[in-house]
């Protein structure tokens, strides 16, 4: 009898433990402010912000789940932030339209704050077979004297599904 008392005192335990798990694992994937010492960007509802990730990005989210068949194993929509010394807007822009990136798309944005000039790119690649949208907002801030890229990488089977949110993301990316 004290054997299925135990038993049914472990089985409570483990299902105990295992919601408080499953309920912090889904408050992972919920929209957050992520804020650090020179940026603000509204991570989205679906993206997982890895917060001990030895990473060399400053920002970087992906979504809960990868793609399918021969793209399993890539996040169907995966976004990063590099930040380069100098203003290098242009140069990040003329390299994106040399490079093999297709169907090459620009929107200056002059809505920024005075110190800070970018724009808006929106590409498409192909890569190993796998087709990919990407999207960036490449802002550059003259007075810290650096450019920051916001990239997000979709598969194209799933834009539509992940698009609203990216371009929400995107709109919330502003510096300090």
């Amino acid at each position: 009898m004290e054997i299925i008392i135990l038993g049914v005192l472990l089985v409570a335990v483990m299902v105990y433990v295992s919601t408080k798990i499953k309920r912090a694992a889904a408050r992972a994937y919920e929209p957050e402010t992520v804020e650090k010492e020179d940026f603000r960007v509204e991570k989205p509802a679906g993206f997982l912000y890895p917060l001990n990730a030895e990473t060399e990005f400053p920002y970087e989210a992906y979504s809960k789940t990868y793609g399918e068949r021969g793209t399993r194993n890539i996040w169907r929509a995966r976004t990063r932030l590099r930040v380069s010394d100098g203003l290098n807007v242009r140069k990040i822009i003329n390299e994106i339209k040399r490079s093999s990136e297709t169907s090459f798309s620009e929107k200056v944005m002059d809505d920024l704050p005075e110190n800070q000039i970018g724009s808006i790119i929106r590409t498409q690649k192909e890569e190993n077979e796998v087709e990919y949208k990407l999207l960036r907002k490449i802002v550059g801030n003259k007075k810290t004297n650096k450019t920051y890229e916001l990239r997000t990488t979709l598969l194209c089977p799933y834009e539509e599904e992940y698009v609203d949110d990216i371009c929400e993301m995107m709109r919330s990316f502003e510096l300090k």
